[in-house]
C-alpha cells in the first residue's frame, strides 16, 4: 500500500452529501464553524465565496469545487457584496430528504450547488491533518489537468439528482474518493504545499516514508532511513524534519502507534503480539510509548472501542 493510502486509511476517511441546494439572486448562506470538515459542488451558476482570511472574495462558477478541511466558518453568496443568512434558518421546515432540494432566493439568476461533508478523526497531532490547508479550491478551467476530478462530480451530481435505490451508499463512496483527489489535485497545483503533504511529494522524503510504512516494526535507525533515502545523514535529518516538521524516528514512533491503534482493535491479538508487530520487543516498553501517544494505555484504549 501507498505512503497516501495508508494515511487515509489510518484517519478512518468517509463523507456523504446534505442536500442539494437551488438558489435564485439574491441569496446569501452563512456557514459557521463546523464540528465537520465540509464541501461545496458548485453545479451551474456563479457565487462567490467569503471567508477569514482572505483578502477578497472568491468567485465560484459551475464545476469548481471547495472544501474547508478544518472545518472553518464561511459564507456562499450571489455576489461579493451579499448579505448571507444563516444556514439552520434557509434550511429550516425544507424537506431534506432524497438529499432536497433546498430551495432560496428571489427571481434572480439561478444557481445549483451540492453541500456535503467529510469525515476523518482530525486529530492535530497527525502531521496528514495538519498539513491540509483551511481551504482547497479546485476550478473548472482546470478540468483538463483533473478529468478524473470532475468524472467524480459528474457522478455524484446525477446521483443526488436520482435518487435511486443505493444511491447514499455511492455517494458517501463518491464523497470519500473527492476527498483523496482533492488532496492530490491541491499538491499538484500547489507550488509549496506545507507539512506531511510537501513530504509525500519530494522524491528522497517520500522514499523514506515508503519505508517506514511498509515495515513499521523494521528497527529502522536514522542511517538507514538516510541510506534509504540516497542522502547523507545530516541533510536527510534537516530535510525532513523541514518537511514534516518532526525528527524522522519521531515520526516513526508516531506511526507504530498508528497501526498498533489498528492492530488493537483486532480480537484474540494480546497486546505482547501488538508490540512485536510495531517493533518493540518489550510489552512495557511498548506500553509506555503508547500511553505518552495516546494518553491511555494499550488496555485502556481497547475498552473504549
Amino acid at each position: 500500500m501507498d505512503v497516501l493510502s495508508d494515511i487515509l486509511q489510518s484517519i478512518h476517511l468517509g463523507g456523504g452529501v446534505y442536500f442539494r441546494c437551488e438558489f435564485s439572486a439574491p441569496w446569501g448562506m452563512d456557514i459557521q464553524r463546523t464540528a465537520t470538515p465540509e464541501f461545496h459542488v458548485i453545479v451551474r451558476g456563479t457565487c462567490w465565496l467569503r471567508m477569514h482570511g482572505l483578502r477578497k472574495p472568491i468567485a465560484l462558477h459551475g464545476g469548481d469545487v471547495v472544501a474547508f478541511p478544518h472545518c472553518d466558518a464561511h459564507a456562499i453568496l450571489d455576489s461579493p457584496q451579499g448579505k448571507p443568512v444563516p444556514a439552520e434558518k434557509i434550511i429550516a421546515g425544507q424537506n431534506l430528504e432524497n438529499y432536497g432540494p433546498v430551495t432560496y432566493g428571489g427571481a434572480g439568476l439561478p444557481v445549483t450547488m451540492l453541500c456535503g461533508y467529510f469525515r476523518y478523526d482530525r486529530d492535530r497531532r497527525h502531521p496528514f491533518v495538519t498539513a491540509l490547508p483551511s481551504l482547497i479550491h479546485i476550478r473548472a478551467v482546470d478540468s483538463h489537468d483533473f478529468a478524473w476530478l470532475h468524472t467524480t462530480l459528474g457522478f455524484m451530481i446525477q446521483e443526488t439528482r436520482s435518487a435511486r435505490s443505493g444511491s447514499e451508499a455511492v455517494v458517501n463512496r463518491l464523497a470519500e474518493v473527492l476527498f483523496i483527489q482533492m488532496v492530490r489535485a491541491h499538491v499538484q497545483q500547489s507550488g509549496t504545499p506545507a507539512g506531511l503533504l510537501a513530504a509525500l511529494a519530494d522524491k528522497h522524503i517520500g522514499s523514506a516514508l515508503a519505508h517506514i510504512h511498509r515495515t513499521p516494526a523494521h528497527p529502522w535507525t536514522l542511517a538507514d532511513l538516510a541510506a534509504r533515502a540516497g542522502m547523507s545523514r545530516s541533510a536527510f535529518a534537516a530535510r525532513f524534519n523541514a518537511l514534516v516538521e518532526q525528527t524522522p524516528m519521531r515520526y516513526l514512533t508516531f506511526w507504530r502507534m498508528q497501526k498498533a491503534k489498528e492492530l488493537l482493535q483486532e480480537k484474540g491479538l494480546g497486546t505482547a503480539a501488538v508490540a512485536e508487530r510495531v517493533g518493540y520487543q518489550s510489552e512495557a516498553a511498548f506500553s509506555r510509548v503508547f500511553k505518552k501517544a495516546n494518553d491511555m494505555g494499550p488496555g485502556a484504549y481497547r475498552r473504549t472501542i
